[in-house]
């Protein structure tokens, strides 16, 4: 039983960080839109994680549960079209 808590402790901490991230990119977003970017014209972009809609998304085309899981994010990223090709080169080029 103590198992299954920590698996289910483990899943919402895992959602709950996804929903921050989402949300961190939700107002980068909006910032970028308004204009009031302060930053560099262009930023790196990398792949930090799947979401739930993501990982919903892949299954369309028939990626199977075992082929997700087995994915990096960048993978994941770039056979959704979400990232150049390039970018993850360069991430699988770090590892």
């Amino acid at each position: 039983m103590a198992e299954t808590d920590e698996y289910l402790r483990m899943l919402l901490n895992q959602a709950a960080e996804e929903e921050a991230f989402l949300g961190r990119v939700s107002r980068t977003e909006d910032v970028e839109q308004s204009g009031t970017a302060s930053g560099p014209a262009t930023s790196p972009t990398v792949s930090l994680m799947i979401t739930s809609r993501q990982r919903a998304e892949l299954r369309e085309p028939g990626f199977s549960d075992e082929s997700i899981r087995r994915m990096s994010p960048a993978e994941a990223h770039e056979k959704l079209g979400l990232s150049s090709p390039s970018e993850t080169q360069l991430e699988s080029g770090s590892r």
